[in-house]
Formats: C-alpha cells, sequence, structure tokens
C-alpha cells in the first residue's frame, strides 16, 4: 500500500479545504480534465481549525519523510548513554511511521 506522493497542498480559494497533490490525481473526461481531490475537511464549527485541520493533513507527506530520516538516524546512530533519553521517543516515532504505512 502506497499513499499518493507528496507535496500537497490545500486547494486555493476552495471553503472546503480540498487537499491536492502536486503531482495530480487527474482523468481526462468528456468535458476536459478533472484534478481530484486526496482529501476534503468539511467546514464544521470552527472555520479556523478547519483550515487548520486541512494545512495538517496537506504537511502528510512531508512530516513522514522527515520523521523515516529521525527513525532511521536513531537506528542508526543512537549511543547506548542516549537510548534511556530517547528510546520512548524513538518507539513513538516508529510506532507513527508504522501506523501511516497501515502496518
Amino acid at each position: 500500500m502506497a499513499h499518493t506522493p507528496g507535496p500537497w497542498h490545500v486547494g486555493p480559494f476552495d471553503r472546503d479545504n480540498q487537499i491536492f497533490s502536486d503531482n495530480g490525481r487527474m482523468r481526462l473526461e468528456s468535458g476536459g480534465t478533472t484534478l481530484y481531490p486526496i482529501a476534503t475537511v468539511n467546514d464544521g464549527w470552527d472555520n479556523t481549525e478547519d483550515e487548520a485541520n486541512a494545512l495538517l493533513i496537506a504537511a502528510a507527506p512531508e512530516l513522514l519523510a522527515a520523521l523515516k530520516d529521525c527513525v532511521a538516524e536513531f537506528n542508526g546512530i543512537m549511543p547506548t548513554e542516549l537510548v534511556e533519553r530517547f528510546g520512548a521517543t524513538r518507539i513513538a516515532a516508529r510506532a507513527a511511521v508504522e501506523k501511516a504505512e497501515g502496518k
């Protein structure tokens, strides 16, 4: 299973806070080309919160890539004296990556 490649962005002038991939999810149709969103954050109780949620979702590919890099660094260079200090962080980061990847 693989997610749509990033980067993602919140569509401009869109009150539904739709998230699109810069690589596009397009389909040629009889009326022209349609760009399909990856996700939509519906307008709810608080528009500011809705926009913040859309921005967080749009940042997901970059966040996942950065977290994977951190996990690799933790696994590759963590000296014994830092395991006690950052061991829980390493475990939480690895669990978040696994959750994002459906494991």
